[in-house]
C-alpha cells in the first residue's frame, strides 16, 4: 500500500481537518501498515479485508465503533485509488462485516451536584473553562478558540476551533449556533474577565503560545 503514504494521506491533509488527518495516520500506523506488508492492491479481495478486520478485532483492544472507523478508512483508500486510476473493480471493503468486538463504553453526563463539586476544587482559570464545557457542551477545540467578541448579549457564539495550533471552523454546522449562557456561568465569565484585565476582545482563555 505504498499509495497510502505517498498519495492518500497527503491528499487527506489537503481535504480534512488536522485532527481527522491525525486519526487517519494513527489508524494506518497502528492497525493497517504492518498488516498490509506483501499485499498488492490490485490483488486484494473482500475476503482479504475481512480477514484483516477479524485479526484486528481478535486483539480485543477496540470497540465496534473503532472497527467501523478502520473499515471506513480502508474503503476510502480504495475509493481514492480508483478515482486516481490506481485501482479498478469493486471496492473490496464494501461487503465486509464488522466483527464482534468489546462493547463501547457508555457516555456519562455529570449531574449538577457533581459539576458543583468539581468546580469547588478546581483552580482558576481551569474552573471557568470546565464550567464553559459543562454548561454549553462546547468541544475542547471550540473552547480553545473562544474570543471575548464571541460572548455578547447573554450568548456565546462558536465561530472557530483550535486543535494543536490549527484554526478551523467548528466541527459541525450545528456547533456554529449561539449558545445561551446561564446565570452561574455568566458570573464566572465576568469574574474571569476582571482577572484578565477587563478585556473586551481577544482570546478568552489564552495560554503561553498566545502571549
Amino acid at each position: 500500500f505504498v499509495l497510502v503514504e505517498r498519495i492518500y494521506l497527503p491528499r487527506m491533509v489537503q481535504q480534512k481537518r488536522p485532527s481527522t488527518v491525525k486519526g487517519y495516520r494513527d489508524i494506518w500506523a497502528n492497525h493497517l501498515k504492518a498488516r498490509s506488508v506483501g499485499l498488492w492492491m490490485r490483488e486484494i479481495r473482500t475476503c482479504d479485508i475481512q480477514r484483516l478486520l477479524d485479526e484486528i478485532a481478535r486483539t480485543g483492544l477496540l470497540s465496534g465503533n473503532s472497527l467501523r472507523h478502520i473499515k471506513s478508512q480502508i474503503s476510502g483508500i480504495f475509493s481514492h485509488a480508483k478515482q486516481q486510476g490506481y485501482f479498478d473493480g469493486e471496492n473490496p471493503a464494501r461487503n465486509t462485516a464488522i466483527p464482534p468486538a468489546r462493547a463501547s463504553e457508555e457516555t456519562y453526563a455529570y449531574s449538577l451536584e457533581e459539576i458543583g463539586q468539581i468546580l469547588s476544587v478546581l483552580p482558576e482559570p481551569a474552573a471557568t473553562i470546565f464550567a464553559v464545557a459543562a454548561f454549553t457542551g462546547a468541544r475542547r477545540g471550540e473552547i480553545r478558540g473562544l474570543m471575548w467578541e464571541n460572548y455578547q448579549d447573554g450568548e456565546i457564539q462558536i465561530t472557530r476551533s483550535i486543535w494543536r495550533g490549527h484554526i478551523a471552523e467548528p466541527k459541525t454546522r450545528k456547533s456554529r449556533g449561539a449558545i445561551p449562557v446561564i446565570s452561574p456561568l455568566a458570573k464566572r465569565l465576568e469574574l474571569h474577565r476582571v482577572r484578565s484585565g477587563n478585556r473586551k476582545s481577544g482570546v478568552m482563555f489564552p495560554n503561553l503560545s498566545d502571549s
